[in-house]
């Protein structure tokens, strides 16, 4: 059962979502969406900042829902599950992340997913990933969730089978091409 701010930050989360399938976010104020979400300013300000904060909020969320605790495991980043959680996580909430780039604020979520994942390097016993973590999360993530962005954004042209076909095909003729200019070295 929700406590009363959660119940608050539940119905902000849902009157954004429901606003931004009409209007750009930087259209949106505080007054109307909290009318709408039929809660206070005063409770707002409570629970975020600002209506970037709701987004981050919004993504947290659904991210924590649908992995848990997964990103735990470094392993888990180089594994097909990996792959294809990421092709369901964007299928699952395909609507919200098309109306994120309708309105070209997929960046904020982008730079709000790798600062998630990056959390999770500071735990890892691997000296060199949390050494490099930037790097880590640019090679293991960034790839799969600019692809997936783009295949949203297609309105997902290829079915999510097609989809994960294709990113380890990349992933195989990106080995192969590593290890041909190893031995032609």
């Amino acid at each position: 059962m929700m406590n009363k701010a959660e119940k608050t930050k539940a119905a902000i989360a849902q009157s954004l979502v429901e606003m931004l399938q009409r209007k750009p976010l930087d259209l949106i104020t505080v007054s109307d969406l909290t009318a709408n979400a039929g809660v206070g300013r005063t409770a707002y300000y409570n629970n975020f900042k600002n209506l970037e904060d709701v987004l981050k909020y919004i993504y947290r969320k659904a991210h924590h829902e649908f992995f848990g605790d997964k990103f735990k495991d470094p392993g888990y980043q180089f594994s097909d599950t990996y792959i294809k959680d990421m092709i369901d996580f964007f299928d699952h909430y395909s609507r919200l992340l098309s109306t994120l780039i309708k309105w070209d604020l997929i960046d904020i979520i982008a730079k709000y997913n790798t600062n998630l994942v990056l959390a999770y390097t500071e735990k890892y016993d691997d000296k060199v990933i949390k050494e490099n973590a930037f790097y880590f999360i640019c090679y293991t993530s960034s790839a799969i969730f600019n692809i997936c962005v783009l295949w949203v954004a297609r309105e997902k042209k290829e079915s999510k089978e097609e989809l994960f076909r294709l990113i380890k095909y990349f992933q195989h003729q990106s080995q192969q091409s590593q290890a041909h200019s190893s031995s032609s070295s």
